[in-house]
């Protein structure tokens, strides 16, 4: 009996290292949890997949390299139907949440973020020519109500390297008048009349010298 109780002896021997390897797999699986989009890209997708127009609102970070988005989101994030993907957004990250509305669309907006220049009021708005999103947008700031929110507040916009592709559509015609900034970008939003809806995104950060803002069309 004694030789069958050595060899019995052997295998538990053995099985004490086993959990070594288990433990180091951890960190493997860390590259996959880490694939992450920005929740502006993702937000504009689930607005596409809806096939609704509207806005995203965020603020940002400033940094070196001008504006950086600071909310992320992971790549397998829920996109259709559409309000269980929103919800999901507004699980992560509380202070973001959205609403719909016939005029303005689903508006998706960070509670933190004042984007006070959105609201700033423009006696008059027009444009009627076929043009590229940010060339149509920069109509509307240099608009003299606008241009003298920017200097009373110390804000500026983020310089970018790449531009915005160009949008093929009818010639625009935009034509209001006392809108705010947001209502005119719904408009231009709408101008497009692509399939799915044109989404605008603004984001700002706060430095020392005032605040970066950055306007897209998507």
């Amino acid at each position: 009996m004694l030789p069958i109780l050595s060899g019995c002896a052997k295998p538990a021997q053995e099985t004490r290292p086993q959990p070594g390897p288990t433990a180091a797999a951890t960190p493997a699986s860390a590259p996959a949890e880490a694939a992450s989009d920005d929740l502006s890209a993702v937000a504009v997708r689930i607005l596409n997949k809806a096939q609704r127009s509207g806005s995203v609102v965020l603020g940002g970070q400033c940094g070196a390299s001008g504006l950086a988005e600071q909310y992320k989101l992971s790549s397998s994030t829920t996109l259709e139907p559409m309000a269980p993907a929103l919800q999901e957004i507004s699980a992560r990250y509380q202070n973001i949440y959205w609403r719909e509305s016939p005029a303005s669309g689903v508006r998706i907006a960070d509670a933190t973020t004042k984007a006070r220049l959105l609201n700033v009021r423009v006696r008059e708005f027009r444009i009627v020519e076929d043009r590229e999103p940010d060339r149509v947008m920069a109509v509307l700031w240099r608009a003299p109500e606008v241009q003298a929110f920017l200097r009373r507040n110390h804000m500026r916009f983020a310089r970018r390297a790449d531009g915005e592709h160009r949008v093929l559509s009818a010639p625009m015609i935009v034509e209001v008048k006392n809108r705010t900034v947001a209502e005119i970008l719904d408009r231009i939003a709408a101008g497009y009349r692509q399939n799915p809806p044109k989404v605008w995104v603004y984001q700002e950060c706060v430095e020392k010298k005032g605040t970066v803002i950055d306007v897209r069309m998507r």
